[in-house]
């Protein structure tokens, strides 16, 4: 009886099948579903404002760009109207 109580493989065993018990219930919970919400919207937020971000410094760089052009005195009609508007 206590030989089978030092057997390493039977404790592995016996570990591994309580490790899946507690995951199924932890995977299951209603606190982990909210929580895996909540992370997925703030994870699209950030990626939202990442993207305005980046929008609003093409814009800006566009306009620094059209305002160097008129300073320099460079007329090219067709991209100045395309990009400077």
């Amino acid at each position: 009886m206590l030989s089978c109580l030092k057997n390493e493989k039977l404790w592995c065993a016996i570990g591994g099948a309580a490790a899946v018990i507690v995951g199924k219930k932890i995977v299951k919970s209603k606190k982990t579903r909210q929580l895996a919400v909540t992370g997925l919207a703030k994870g699209m937020k950030l990626q939202s404002d990442a993207k305005e971000l980046l929008q609003n410094m093409k814009d800006e760089a566009a306009d620094i760009c059209c305002d160097a052009k008129a300073e320099a005195g460079i007329a090219d009609e067709a991209a100045e109207t395309e990009v400077c508007e």
